[in-house]
């Protein structure tokens, strides 16, 4: 990576937490913002992430929360000590996750009832991915989420996701500069192409028929805050 792209944004406030924290959050929750009114679909991965329970503290309370949790414990505990380049790489593992033919043949989106999970599994593998392995820290996300996300789900989901984008988690240093970039650049406002996925998710309403609705979620363009802004990242 270069250091003056990523240099700014793995620096950390006083309270020790960095800058690609709230910066990946505000790309997570307009991404769920813009799908809010989406009818979810209603595939084994899409039940999955929504789970028991949708959490209802905000993404960026959430990530504060695990950041800290994990950071109050003694890293001779065996605890992950999560640093900026994780929530790096967890926004490109999302993308890769909503890009990957699993991920649109079951119709995923980032939304209000997906985007915790998500992005909780994300920031699971990044802290793996970067050499910090995790012992026993799944309450993190439990307690995170004020007991709506349960521990014991983390393992499934995250065996989900892996096969999801093909345990695809190497990052080169082009891909890592270029979503540092889309972080720096926050979330765009809605495109055209957003609002051609409503038309189309109207159409399939209508049809009510699920072939017809496989076959319109396999046309969807991505969707436009963290794909389009990250297209060049995925490696």
């Amino acid at each position: 990576m270069s250091a003056a792209v990523a240099g700014p944004l793995l620096c950390e406030d006083e309270q020790g937490i960095p800058r690609s924290l709230p910066l990946l959050a505000a790309l997570v929750e307009t991404e769920a913002r813009l799908f809010a009114a989406a009818r979810p679909a209603d595939s084994g991965l899409v039940r999955a992430f929504r789970g028991g329970a949708a959490p209802k503290v905000p993404v960026r309370i959430f990530l504060e929360r695990i950041h800290l949790l994990t950071r109050s414990v003694p890293a001779a505990r065996g605890m992950v000590r999560i640093d900026g380049t994780a929530f790096v790489l967890a926004g490109i593992y999302i993308t890769r996750f909503v890009r990957s033919a699993a991920g649109r043949d079951a119709g995923i989106l980032v939304e209000p009832t997906t985007a915790h999970r998500l992005v909780a599994v994300a920031v699971l593998l990044a802290a793996k991915f970067g050499g910090h392995p995790p012992s026993k820290w799944n309450w993190v996300f439990q307690d995170g989420s004020e007991g709506a996300i349960l521990a014991d789900e983390m393992a499934g989901l995250e065996g989900r996701f892996l096969r999801a984008i093909d345990f695809r988690l190497f990052v080169d240093s082009v891909g890592f500069d270029s979503f540092c970039k889309v972080l720096e650049r926050g979330p765009r406002a809605p495109s055209a192409t957003g609002g051609c996925a409503s038309k189309k998710r109207q159409a399939d309403e209508a049809t009510g028929e699920e072939d017809e609705r496989r076959r319109v979620r396999a046309r969807l363009p991505l969707p436009a805050v963290l794909y389009k802004a990250a297209g060049g990242s995925s490696g």
